[in-house]
């Protein structure tokens, strides 16, 4: 009986041990199948990805290294140019659009200087052009008027020249021949017309407190 039991007891555990181990083997089976799986997948995005350009050959590095190698000469290595959001950070007449631009509708506000209260007409002649890279302290109409030389002729109908309107009691920014931007008792910061109310009210013309680079065609009626 005893012989029994225990003949009995090793077939058990030698099942056991057969079930253990083939439940090993199926689990190592499953580890390599997802790993493979996985190789597969990431190898099938990685051909899907776009080649990258290049990489220079060794004359071209050293011609990169001595100070021969341009710029230019990048997309005929394999390298796009990538344009910068900046590309006219140096141009005044840039900056100074924009800065103009982002405050049109702005209210009017008398002796105002930022966005939040409001412009006067000085005021806002004051914070685009310091925007712009323009350095002058904030000053009445008439003191602009003495600091600043006469512009005549042609300058008078250039971007960024100063109008001055009602004996120096109002001053503006020359958008062209026709037209001009102000800080506007009505209407805020606005452009108008030269034509009418404000052509027979023009005290004179100075030129602009920097020095105003030609706005780029593109951006010259961006505010139409």
């Amino acid at each position: 009986m005893k012989k029994a039991f225990r003949l009995m007891l090793c077939l058990a555990l030698l099942a056991g041990i057969d079930v253990v181990n083939g439940l090993r083997v199926k689990a190592q089976t499953n580890v390599v199948t997802n790993a493979a799986h996985l190789i597969r997948t990431a190898s099938d995005r990685a051909a899907k990805l776009p080649q990258l350009p290049r990489l220079p050959e060794l004359p071209e590095l050293k011609s990169m290294i001595s100070g021969d190698f341009s710029p230019l000469a990048l997309p005929m290595l394999g390298y796009d140019l990538i344009p910068s959001p900046f590309a006219f950070s140096a141009d005044s007449a840039t900056l100074l659009n924009g800065a103009i631009m982002k405050r049109l509708g702005i209210r009017y506000y008398f002796s105002g200087a930022d966005d939040r209260r409001g412009y006067d007409c000085s005021g806002f002649v004051w914070r685009v052009f310091r925007d712009a890279g323009a350095d002058f302290d904030r000053v009445a109409a008439r003191t602009l008027w003495q600091q600043l030389p006469e512009a005549r002729g042609e300058e008078t109908k250039l971007f960024g020249t100063l109008v001055f309107f009602n004996g120096l009691k109002h001053i503006g920014i020359v958008r062209d021949a026709t037209s001009f931007y102000h800080a506007s008792r009505s209407q805020g910061i606005t452009v108008s017309q030269y034509a009418g109310y404000w052509e027979k009210r023009i005290t004179g013309f100075r030129r602009a407190p920097m020095e105003i680079v030609p706005l780029p065609p593109d951006l010259a009626r961006v505010d139409e």
